[in-house]
């Protein structure tokens, strides 16, 4: 097979990248528009190709790359993230008088990275996947330069990623000098850990941890809520769903090969489902204290994480592309609600912001009040078929006590969501709040978030057909 065949979607992204940067110092016009249309098209030709390879698979450089179905199924969900972020940018950078070109370009490279994480098994090219996108993440936080917050954001995050990464290289070194290779499958065989030496389940355990803080596991999750407050609203849409999207699949493929029944097994798995139970209780917890949305999505986020771990605690590989397919729609869904709430030179995203917007927006008070009731797990929206799969799957394996953690703090949850559906409806605005509704890109991803949720809740046979189909590949 050809060596362009496999590298088709990561060069139409890469690639793109370079070539939105260049029309942007080259083909300087007040409006970024054009741009974002090119960045659109380069986005399209990386899911044709995605497409393309589905039933053909594909591998390059001895097997580093390797596109097969669990990473074509990541591939397309991250490509329409990056495709929604898009969408959210295009009249939101102009109306905060913040229309950077380069945005384009620093989103692409970004995906590139993620990209490079979802379609490997070797993990020191993980590791160089995400160092890309971090490296372009630090630099999109910080894209509003007359912004304090946002400079402020981009500084913490650059110092945590840089000690997240420090733990990944060290871990990485302990891993290659105890089996001489950073493929998974070298390092962890394919039964269980009874003959992992201890080296390698403390080289294990750092890269895990390294994970750990770019997905915001408690408790290395203290960065994110100053960071989404922080960043630009799209690019905080972005941030909530790409990078988890792609480390769970990088620590479920970690993880499957260890196993259970022997002590560094063991101790992985306790390892994990004590940061699953803090995840869940401190996500929840540390959301209910919160007057600014995003900091508040910041900790749902955290949240998730903790139910999305269940699944990788059950092996439940399924049940896990189902929760981070449904919390795309959510999460973007949520943070375009909040880029619709916003004027020139303003945004509006405070609780007592949003009191009467019910009845004076009803369509995005309606949208935003679906999205939060299935981020709550209400039936019949999706939100509630991805917990009920992830629930399922850990009471089969064991794992009820995470269940009832789970369950527990997701009643919890529908606090601090209710609460704002009930500001929106129930309460008069203090002063009133004038937002710009002529924006129909903002209002696209609302519809296509909506549908999303109603469609994976609802109709869910299509995509859970071809989530079984992709998955099967990673066992």
């Amino acid at each position: 097979m050809s060596l362009i065949l496999p590298l088709l979607p990561l060069l139409a992204v890469a690639g793109g990248a370079i070539v939105v940067l260049l029309l942007d110092a080259f083909w300087r016009r007040p409006s970024k528009n054009h741009l974002a249309f090119a960045t659109l098209a380069f986005l399209a030709a990386a899911a044709a190709a995605a497409v393309r390879l589905w039933d053909a698979g594909a591998e390059a450089f001895d097997g580093a790359l390797r596109l097969d179905r669990p990473a074509l199924l990541f591939t397309l969900i991250l490509i329409l993230a990056a495709s929604f972020t898009v969408l959210l940018a295009m009249r939101w950078m102009a109306q905060q008088n913040a229309a950077f070109g380069e945005f384009y370009g620093l989103l692409l490279l970004s995906l590139s990275g993620l990209l490079i994480m979802v379609s490997t098994r070797d993990l020191l090219v993980v590791f160089l996947g995400l160092e890309v996108f971090s490296v372009s993440a630090y630099a999109l936080t910080g894209l509003k330069r007359n912004d304090e917050r946002s400079e402020e954001a981009a500084a913490k995050y650059f110092l945590i990623g840089s000690f997240a990464a420090a733990f990944m290289v060290f871990g990485l070194a302990m891993l290659f000098g105890a089996a001489g290779s950073f493929d998974i499958g070298i390092l962890l065989g394919s039964g269980n850990a009874a003959g992992l030496p201890a080296f390698t389940l403390v080289g294990l355990g750092l890269v895990i941890t390294g994970l750990a803080f770019k997905i915001a596991l408690v408790p290395f999750h203290m960065w994110q809520p100053d960071v989404y407050q922080g960043a630009p609203t799209p690019v905080s849409g972005y941030f909530v769903v790409a990078p988890k999207t792609a480390g769970f699949l990088v620590l479920l493929r970690l993880v499957l090969p260890i196993g259970r029944g022997s002590s560094g097994g063991d101790a992985i798995h306790y390892f994990l489902y004590a940061v699953a139970a803090l995840t869940m209780l401190v996500g929840n917890l540390g959301a209910l204290r919160q007057k600014n949305l995003k900091r508040m999505f910041a900790y749902s986020s955290i949240a998730h994480a903790g139910y999305v771990l269940i699944a990788v605690l059950a092996l439940d590989a399924r049940g896990l592309a189902f929760y981070l397919a449904s919390y795309l729609f959510l999460g973007i869904g949520a943070f375009a609600a909040l880029a619709a709430m916003s004027r020139p030179d303003r945004e509006f995203g405070e609780l007592d912001d949003f009191a009467g917007i019910g009845f004076r927006y009803p369509w995005i008070g309606s949208i935003f009040s679906i999205v939060l009731l299935a981020m709550a797990g209400f039936p019949p929206l999706s939100g509630f078929l991805a917990k009920f799969y992830v629930f399922s799957a850990a009471v089969r394996a064991g794992l009820t006590p995470l269940v009832f953690i789970g369950v527990l703090t997701s009643l919890i949850s529908v606090a601090y969501y209710l609460r704002v559906i009930g500001t929106m409806y129930m309460r008069e605005p203090e002063q009133p709040v004038d937002i710009d509704v002529e924006n129909p890109a903002v209002l696209l991803v609302l519809f296509l978030c909506l549908y999303g949720i109603l469609q994976l809740g609802v109709f869910p046979g299509n995509i859970l057909q071809v989530i079984r189909q992709a998955m099967a590949g990673l066992f």
